[in-house]
């Protein structure tokens, strides 16, 4: 017999310790060797009646070690995806932004891929790759600078806290100048002293560019084409106090001065600095920017280690707050650049947990993660170079050991040297040229700008180099004094760069003249044009005076230029896309407005306009009403624009004054501008990552999408509402009150999909009463749905939409609206008169909101500071439908809770935990009142407090409560009343249900039966009566002659006309 006594004690010390994995670890719970069954477990020979409690737990935990053993978490562990993570793998940035691409090699060069590429070369010897202090690293660059003096050049790009150089090697075909054209690449390592990886992975790449340079053709195109600038060390004198095999340690991470160098450049948010990051910058990051500032820098990459992934900007979020997916305007190329690299890693790319800063792992989905979706940093050097400078930065997490020891560094190596090489390779794709004049002189600063990227400036001869994805891309370069041009690139995907200079022609010059004329880079856009000649030449003057800075419009605009509309221009126009298109026109000084009017801003004041122009332009009486004619309402028909607000600019009948009379119209588009975005004055993107896990734990990933309806339908928790455009999902009783969830922005969704999966696996007791009480209908997403965040003064334009969602569910009475723009709670007390109890209960479970008498967010709009606030469905913005439509949501009671602040950003995996407890009670508070059951059609219920009738619907009503008393009156479809009871409502007795009484409903079928047999008798009696007057010609005259006396014709005439003197007796 076989029994077993285990060394508990020792297991639990083993656990709670959750120790870091070591090489020989097996890390599936990161803290059991694999030794350990060994240490802890005894087998003897027992009898088997002593086998007891300890045999038990040992059956227990015998599976857990054999995972644990299967889950290696150790430094040169392989990484291996979960079902979920594969799941998860479909929908994050790579796949959104390259789809199947992203397993295209011409994209994404694997190891082997490059290895094949990169051909046979001379590696570095074995004995060389050990770690180098400072003596030995300066050393090494010396002697290489010796060993290859014409490729290579080394110079200090200042000096540490304790006087050390913080080295750079130039490896180049042309190393101590600037060629023309040739772009400028730079990697910098152990920025953090004790993370090490990146240090010698430089010195040994320096060693490989250099020994095959004439030798390997790859290698040796790669130094002829580019200039590679390597920093190995920016924190050497960290690094003299670190020590080998640091996995996680801190020893040395700080310069001299105890002070992170990757906290302590200048933040985009200074309110988030970190006391780590100190406060003015450091010697070295001083000598870094303007090192930085002193090279047009094309490319860099940041070496680190503490994990094993590509990190990608923003790395500091609006709020804060680590998990929030923060891209930046060329997340695409980052995303791109990232997965270049470790695509080109043996194992970086793969989805999984690996080893990292965590105990358990780090986990990430294709080995990529954006900088603050992972956790923010404040004073960065990645979210400074890509703000101040042309550079594209991403930081290299090369390892899960810091400071490996030597015998580590080959494996580390091996794995790391196509990824540098093939992110080096990125350096020299993309657009390239020359900017310069029609005289052919260099234009220095010139702008040149991409739509979706930041802009970039030429240097002082003119040059410069954009990286792009592969693809079509608009380019526009502008410079000051000169016309404006656009052209067309298409980028194909492993294709070194394209050249294309570009000369830029003066204002104003003959051959400037163009069809069309764009000014400006910002999200506002606005189309000017016109159909007559004088427009035409207000136009062409508006675009002189912008090319030459004499007048400009807005930066947040981009405005499209048309002197004169024609059909070849209509799909240029419906391209851009405008939210206003301005047609300027000869005639009466005046505005017209030609398109409907949901287009018009709210805040267009069309008089106030007209009496500014006036001034301005000043008005002739003989002047035409040329806005007004049907010809030129058929040229702005024929735009078939339906969304922006379009609007005609009369500009009088003479050719003088152009210069003023375009400087008015340009006032006239910063005005319009204004008006179309002040009621939104900060508007920030929240474009959900289409990277799950940059705000949700894996687990939760599947809860937070519509990925987990069709799990949640298959446990037949939800049920989606057919016969409807709209994606509706009910969950609950079936039972009356019915309450709609909307989310109406994207930010929200995620908290509504949350909201129905945690109610589906949640135990909780509130809420089984909610669902067992009441009836839920989920749209967690709408059509064409707010991306922008945005504070509320109206929920108006949401009618049309809950119009819909009410023909589908009829019995919904009520809707809680769940946006962001602000900490508050609205309410609109349309029927029933509980939504300002409901909002009050909302904002009293919230913590941010409790107590606080005004919005939590500090950007919110001046009229709408308070913290609840009642709105109205009939409101300014809906007197201004014409429509004639009559909206069933004028019938229903709302709130919108406002969960979030603009300047928060992306954040979304916070939001339903923060409103679960007012979401719980104000559900909760819903089912407080009176259930009629039982009614039939025309049926409608009041109540003491109540002005009005309901109307039943489908023969039932809920009818919202509040504690006490309360007489409830059901009225027939006559007005009669049906029966009237009374209802005691209380916390302990919150809901109560009330079946229409049977037999009241029999006498009312007796009721209505009899009347319709009184009614066929008395039509019977007409009939007869009828017919016997008919017979003897009452309606032909005949029986009213004189002298003729009628002679039946047969023996029942007489009976009849006997009936009929009865008859009338009556």
């Amino acid at each position: 017999m076989l029994s077993t006594t285990i060394n508990s004690s020792r297991i639990s010390k083993l656990a709670a310790s959750k120790r870091a994995p070591s090489d020989n670890a097996s890390c599936g719970y990161g803290w059991l060797p694999t030794n350990a069954l060994h240490q802890t477990i005894q087998v003897v020979d027992t009898p088997r009646s002593k086998m007891g409690f300890r045999a038990q737990i040992l059956l227990i935990l015998l599976p857990i070690l054999g995972l644990a053993q299967d889950l290696d978490l150790s430094w040169k562990a392989d990484i291996f995806a979960s079902q979920m993570e594969k799941q998860m793998e479909e929908n994050d940035a790579l796949t959104r932004y390259f789809g199947n691409s992203k397993k295209d090699t011409n994209y994404f060069p694997s190891w082997e891929s490059m290895k094949q590429k990169v051909g046979n070369f001379e590696n570095v010897n074995s004995t060389k790759i050990r770690n180098h202090n400072y003596s030995d690293m300066t050393a090494w660059l010396k002697q290489v600078s010796l060993n290859y003096p014409n490729i290579t050049h080394l110079y200090s790009a200042g000096k540490s806290v304790e006087g050390r150089e913080l080295w750079v090697l130039i490896v180049s075909d042309n190393p101590r100048e600037h060629e023309l054209l040739e772009p400028e690449l730079k990697i910098v390592g152990n920025m953090h002293g004790n993370e090490v990886v990146g240090r010698e992975a430089l010195l040994y790449l320096i060693d490989v560019l250099c020994q095959n340079y004439g030798k390997n053709e790859y290698l040796t195109d790669l130094v002829n084409s580019s200039r590679m600038h390597f920093m190995p060390s920016m924190n050497p004198d960290g690094y003299e106090k670190g020590l080998p095999g640091d996995r996680i340690g801190y020893m040395g991470r700080a310069n001299a001065n105890d002070v992170d160098l990757n906290r302590n450049f200048p933040a985009m948010y200074p309110e988030h600095r970190e006391q780590s990051g100190g406060t003015d910058p450091e010697k070295e990051n001083i000598a870094v920017m303007s090192w930085l500032k002193a090279y047009p820098f094309v490319l860099s990459a940041n070496l680190h280690g503490g994990s094993l992934v590509a990190n990608y900007p923003y790395d500091d979020s609006v709020t804060g707050k680590d998990g929030i997916y923060t891209m930046s305007p060329d997340d695409k190329l980052f995303v791109e650049l990232s997965y270049r690299y470790a695509r080109a890693h043996t194992k970086m790319w793969k989805t999984g947990r690996r080893c990292g800063l965590s105990a358990d792992g780090d986990n990430f989905i294709n080995g990529i993660t954006n900088g603050a979706g992972w956790y923010h940093l404040a004073g960065g050097m990645q979210d400074w170079q890509y703000e101040h400078t042309n550079s594209l930065e991403i930081t290299i997490e090369m390892g899960c050991f810091k400071f490996p020891t030597d015998d580590m560094l080959p494996k580390l190596w091996e794995e790391h040297q196509f990824s540098m090489l093939s992110f080096l390779e990125m350096g020299l794709s993309g657009i390239y040229g020359i900017v310069k004049d029609r005289n052919n002189n260099p234009l220095a600063n010139a702008t040149i700008s991409i739509e979706n990227g930041k802009d970039i400036k030429a240097t002082e001869k003119g040059e410069y180099w954009r990286l792009l994805s592969p693809g079509d891309h608009t380019i526009t370069v502008t410079a000051s004094g000169v016309e404006t041009d656009s052209f067309t690139v298409t980028v194909a995907a492993g294709e070194r760069s394209v050249r294309h200079d570009v000369t830029l022609l003066g204002c104003g010059d003959n051959e400037t003249r163009s069809d069309l004329y764009v000014r400006g880079n910002g999200k506002n856009r606005i189309v000017i044009t016109s159909f007559d000649d004088l427009g035409k030449q207000v136009i062409q003057q508006l675009a002189v005076l912008t090319c030459s800075a004499d007048f400009s419009f807005d930066k947040d605009l981009t405005v499209m230029l048309i002197p004169k509309s024609d059909d070849g221009l209509k799909t240029r126009i419906k391209e851009f896309d405008p939210a206003v298109v301005l047609i300027i026109s000869e005639g009466f000084v005046e505005t017209v407005t030609f398109s409907v009017s949901e287009n018009e801003p709210r805040l267009f004041d069309k008089s106030k306009l007209d009496e500014s122009l006036t001034k301005a332009i000043g008005n002739s009486g003989e002047c035409e009403r040329k806005l007004l004619e049907s010809k030129l309402a058929l040229h702005v028909d024929g735009l078939q624009l339906k969304k922006p607000f379009e609007l005609g600019i009369g500009i009088g009948c003479s050719a003088g004054d152009l210069s003023k009379k375009a400087a008015t119209v340009g006032t006239i588009t910063n005005v319009i501008k204004n008006e179309l975005t002040k009621d939104s004055v900060s508007e920030f993107s929240i474009v959900p990552s289409a990277q799950p896990t940059d705000h949700f734990t894996p687990d939760r990933t599947i809860l937070v999408t519509d990925a987990a309806v069709a799990q949640l339908e298959k446990n037949k928790c939800v049920t989606e509402i057919g016969g409807s455009p709209l994606r509706l999902y009910q969950m609950g009783s079936g039972k009356a009150p019915y309450t709609l969830i909307a989310s109406v922005e994207k930010r929200t969704e995620a908290m509504v999909y949350e909201m129905m999966s945690t109610w589906c696996n949640e135990e909780n007791k509130v809420k089984n009463e909610i669902l067992h009480d009441s009836t839920l209908i989920f749209l967690p997403e709408i059509p064409h749905t707010q991306l922008n965040c945005h504070d509320y003064e109206t929920i108006s334009p949401f009618k049309p939409l809950i119009d819909d969602v009410l023909v589908a569910v009829p019995k919904i009475d009520f809707t809680i609206i769940l946006s962001t723009g602000g900490m508050k709670v609205r309410f609109i007390n349309e029927t029933l008169g509980v939504a300002q109890r409901i909002a009050e209960v909302y904002k009293s479970g919230h913590d941010s909101m409790r107590g606080s008498v005004s919005d939590g967010c500090s950007r919110s709009m001046r009229n709408q500071q308070e913290s609840i606030k009642e709105f109205s469905w009939n409101d300014e913005v809906s007197r201004m439908d014409n429509s004639g439509v009559e909206h069933r949501t004028d019938k229903i009671d709302a709130v919108l809770a406002q969960v979030g602040c603009c300047y928060e950003n992306m954040a979304s995996g916070h939001l339903y935990s923060e409103n679960r407890q007012s979401l719980l009670n104000s559900l909760k508070e819903r089912t407080r009142g009176v259930r009629i059951i039982g009614g039939i059609a025309g049926m409608s219920v009041s109540v003491d407090h109540m002005h009005a009738s309901l109307p039943l619907v489908n023969g039932e009503r809920f009818i919202a409560l509040p504690n006490g008393e309360h007489t409830v009156k059901v009225r027939t479809a006559g007005g009669q009343t049906f029966t009237k009871f009374t209802v005691e409502i209380s916390d302990q007795n919150m809901t109560i249900e009330k079946q229409l009484n049977k037999s009241s409903s029999n006498l009312l079928i007796v009721a209505i039966c009899s009347l319709l047999l009184l009614i066929a008798c008395l039509f019977m009696c007409r009939q007869r009566v009828t017919s016997v007057l008919n017979r003897r010609g009452f309606f032909n005259g005949i029986g009213s002659k004189k002298g003729f006396e009628r002679i039946p014709l047969y023996k029942s005439d007489d009976e009849d006309e006997e009936d009929v003197f009865e008859f009338q007796k009556l």
